[in-house]
């Protein structure tokens, strides 16, 4: 009885431990003790000190990445876009354009562009390569091409589709070779593309003669005369399909390109050539209608051309113009 008395004795004089606190006991009689975490003895679970230098430079930090993501993305986004694309990939709106793409790539050594606006299943007659032959003749010609004009005239509709005459112009140091083609659009739904092309240029024919003269086309000579003019802007040129001054009467080329060029036409070219009555049986001739176009405006002018045996006699009319 003493001994148990000693002990529980010993036991109750035992230092309390600081601090406090709630006791729990477990049913094997193991005993715990919770305090609560703001006691400075038993801080060592408490949040740690905030350090707000840090915390600033990270929103900084999130802030700068959410203006660049809001820059970069749409960026990123707009490279797959089919407005970034070449504009002579585009394909063509309406038949002038079509053709315009097609004799332009063409004659410019661009075969695939140019290809691009052929029809599905279409086989022009003056295929993309034959283009390029004609180039490749000319730059051989002239000792290499430094630019290509290519102009085309009104849409026309025929059987075969939409005709429009086109002139290529090769260029090399002030040196001009031009070629014309008649080229064939169709349009499906708004969509243009070139069903066929061929070349208006005509192939000489041996004269049967005993060669002391050459047979000269009338049409072809007052063809070649507006031409030069209108289409070339070559007035001397022209000159040289003139009979001497004492037989030639009417506007002079010169005349006629300085009217062109009053105007403001940036586009020229001739519409058609038919035969026409003439006053004098000595003179053939033929109706000529020639196309101007400007930045903001269009029109039609009727000229005569008289070509009398091997040279042009006559230019007339082109009222509005002369």
């Amino acid at each position: 009885m003493g001994r148990l008395f000693r002990r529980v004795v010993r036991t109750a004089r035992r230092p309390r431990r600081s601090g406090g606190g709630t006791k729990f006991s477990t049913a094997d009689g193991k005993q715990y003790r919770v305090v609560a975490v703001n006691e400075p003895e038993d801080n060592e679970f408490a949040d740690p000190p905030r350090k707000w230098g840090r915390v600033g430079v990270m929103a900084a930090a999130w802030a700068l990445a959410l203006v660049l993501g809001g820059w970069v993305a749409p960026s990123i986004a707009a490279s797959g876009n089919p407005a970034n694309q070449d504009p002579r990939d585009e394909a063509a709106t309406d038949a002038e354009g079509a053709a315009l793409r097609y004799l332009r790539y063409g004659s410019n050594d661009d075969l695939d562009r140019a290809e691009s606006a052929v029809c599905e299943d279409a086989s022009p007659e003056l295929s993309p390569q034959d283009l390029d032959g004609i180039r490749q003749a000319y730059a051989d010609e002239l000792g290499g091409i430094t630019d290509i004009d290519v102009k085309a005239g009104d849409p026309v509709p025929s059987i075969d589709g939409i005709s429009i005459a086109g002139t290529v112009a090769y260029i090399a140091q002030g040196n001009r070779r031009t070629e014309d083609f008649l080229v064939t659009v169709q349009e499906d739904d708004g969509k243009y593309c070139v069903s066929n092309a061929v070349s208006l240029q005509e192939e000489e024919d041996p004269s049967e003669t005993d060669g002391t003269a050459e047979v000269v086309d009338p049409k072809e000579l007052a063809t070649d005369f507006l031409r030069a003019i209108v289409v070339e802007r070559n007035a001397q040129a022209a000159a040289e399909f003139q009979c001497s001054d004492t037989d030639y009467a009417g506007t002079t080329p010169e005349e006629l390109d300085a009217a062109i060029t009053e105007w403001g036409a940036t586009t020229a070219f001739l519409n058609g050539i038919e035969p026409a009555e003439s006053p004098e049986t000595s003179i053939t001739a033929f109706d000529v209608e020639v196309s101007l176009k400007g930045d903001l405006k269009e029109d039609t002018f009727d000229f005569v051309v008289g070509v009398q045996e091997d040279c042009v006699a006559s230019l007339v009319g082109g009222e509005g113009l002369i």
